[in-house]
């Protein structure tokens, strides 16, 4: 085990685990809160993998309380770990590694998740509210690879461009089954290990509240709650009108109009699927006039409508 490599962990320290132990509640949270911020940030980056059954290794460690990643998939076969890697799931990721990713291996995916899940930790700490999305006074470095935010205080964090995008997008309560564990005597510790070299984000009391929020708004406020910011979705629903001002088309969904935009282009060639019911898939936007992730109602933006019906009607236009 000494000699098992790894590429990323959580840990909680303190005084509250110097031996090691913390209620079983917590511990479960706390790794059901990993598995599934992976397989967020792994979605983002291979949404075909989001479609397969697979299991995310985790070791526990004890000292302080630990869960590490292993670094490569052979480890995830050893004894104590399982066969986690089942053969659908080993094929479909050399498919895609062939066709889509070139020399971008599957490891890779997961050590850029376990990465983007430091930097989720480290722009909240930063910034302090992880509902906003508009940075003002943003700068550029290294031929626009690195983005630097600005906080209140006028300090620079510069985020990868590769990270940046996938943050702008995601859940601000990622990490809130995780963070809720900690306390006075307790810190959460987030790090990737690159060469044997750790870098390390610690989230203590202070920072708690910036993770785990009051709901944003009261449940019976909010249309859909459900419909999380950032989510992929397929709803099925009607296209009841088209403004071609604002490039934006009404979708009735479950007895509400919600605004849909297209992600690119014009809403032209979507002018066939008024008033017809029809299946949209896209992606939710909670983002509020002040670029902050609290809007009640959510908007979508689409990749493509596909309809359910035929025109019955005569012409539509």
């Amino acid at each position: 085990m000494d000699d098992e490599k790894y590429i990323g962990y959580i840990k909680f320290d303190g005084e509250l685990v110097n031996n090691g132990l913390m209620d079983g509640r917590k511990q479960a949270k706390a790794l059901i809160g990993l598995d599934e911020a992976l397989r967020y940030f792994i979605s983002k980056q291979a949404p075909e993998l989001s479609k397969l059954d697979y299991e995310i290794p985790i070791r526990i460690k004890k000292g302080s309380w630990e869960a590490l990643i292993p670094e490569t998939a052979a480890s995830w076969t050893q004894a104590g770990l399982g066969v986690v890697v089942t053969a659908y799931f080993a094929k479909a990721a050399q498919k895609m590694a062939e066709k889509d990713f070139a020399d971008f291996g599957i490891i890779d995916i997961f050590k850029k998740s376990i990465e983007a899940i430091k930097w989720f930790a480290k722009i909240g700490n930063h910034i302090g509210d992880l509902t906003i999305r508009n940075f003002e006074n943003s700068k550029f470095s290294d031929d626009n690879m690195l983005i630097g935010l600005c906080n209140e205080n006028g300090e620079y964090l510069y985020v990868p461009k590769y990270i940046f995008d996938m943050y702008i997008t995601s859940n601000p309560k990622l990490l809130e089954k995780i963070a809720e564990n900690i306390t006075k005597d307790r810190n959460l510790k987030i790090g990737t290990i690159v060469d044997g070299d750790i870098d390390e984000v610690t989230i203590d009391e202070t920072k708690k509240s910036i993770f785990c929020k009051e709901e944003l708004e009261d449940e019976e406020d909010v249309l859909f709650p459900e419909l999380v910011h950032g989510d992929t979705v397929v709803l099925e629903g009607e296209s009841t009108r088209e403004n071609m001002t604002s490039n934006s088309m009404g979708f009735k969904y479950q007895g509400h109009i919600l605004t849909s935009h297209p992600e690119t282009g014009s809403i032209v060639p979507y002018k066939s699927v008024l008033f017809l019911k029809c299946r949209l898939y896209g992606t939710v936007s909670r983002l509020d006039e002040k670029g902050r992730i609290a809007a009640k109602r959510p908007k979508l933006y689409f990749s493509h409508i596909e309809p359910l019906e035929t025109e019955s009607n005569g012409e539509l236009f």
